[in-house]
């Protein structure tokens, strides 16, 4: 089992598109002063397919700061639903070690307790399951990495995507307690050993309490937030 090392930083959907300033901006604060392990817990583009060229042809600058950045921190990249088949990314594949959601969730290790890692989008229903193992699998990337090689579909894919409007969710105190009852629930479901923790983006929940058991990431591109890991837990905080 990996382990977590005190000082890791967790950021979770940042949905990055071109021109927008937040993520190179945080990148080179962690080059100037680099963390132990970078945690990239999926969503960190709006739109990116490791199939598909001219997805990730704009980001040239996102992969040479982690280039630069993964000589300092070890780096860990958690495929989302925004940003799938980063395998066939092979630059990336060079600097940070990817995750594809079949994967998810992974054990690390932390002070002699579990953590079970992931994006977050699991255990979501039969409907969405379907959904994106399809649009993830070998031969939809494969079919879209041709496309995009003859056509100019990827344009109209993407622009509706990136015009999408991104919020946070915003849950009263009792229907959180439903919400994480219900999503510890489904990870002891699925873990065969003990579990002291569960670390997760995607649902962009507003202010959510932090505790040692259920750790809700802050979605980056609502909150400009990361998390820091410490040895009394998850500390979020702003990036300067």
């Amino acid at each position: 089992m990996a382990a977590l090392a005190e000082g890791a930083i967790f950021v979770a959907d940042a949905h990055h598109q071109e021109g927008s300033p937040h993520l190179p901006r945080l990148l080179d604060g962690l080059i100037a002063n680099p963390p132990p392990q970078l945690f990239l817990m999926g969503d960190i583009f709006q739109i990116l397919m490791g199939s598909v060229p001219s997805s990730y042809k704009p980001h040239a600058l996102i992969l040479e700061q982690l280039r630069i950045l993964s000589q300092k921190s070890t780096i860990f990249y958690f495929e989302g639903n925004h940003d799938i088949g980063l395998k066939y990314w092979a630059n990336l594949t060079q600097y940070a070690t990817i995750y594809p959601r079949k994967c998810q969730p992974l054990a690390f290790a932390y002070q002699n307790q579990t953590y079970l890692l992931a994006h977050g989008d699991l255990f979501l229903g039969w409907g969405y399951e379907i959904y994106i193992r399809l649009l993830s699998s070998a031969l939809s990337c494969k079919i879209l990495g041709f496309l995009d090689r003859i056509s100019k579909l990827y344009p109209y894919i993407a622009r509706p995507i990136k015009k999408k409007k991104i919020r946070e969710w915003h849950l009263n105190p009792a229907d959180w307690a439903c919400f994480k009852q219900e999503r510890l629930k489904h990870y002891h479901k699925g873990t065969q050993g003990k579990l002291d923790g569960v670390i997760e983006g995607h649902f962009h929940i507003q202010n959510a309490p932090q505790d040692s058991l259920y750790c809700p990431l802050p979605a980056f591109y609502c909150t400009k937030q990361i998390a820091t890991l410490t040895h009394k837990g998850l500390v979020i905080s702003a990036i300067p």
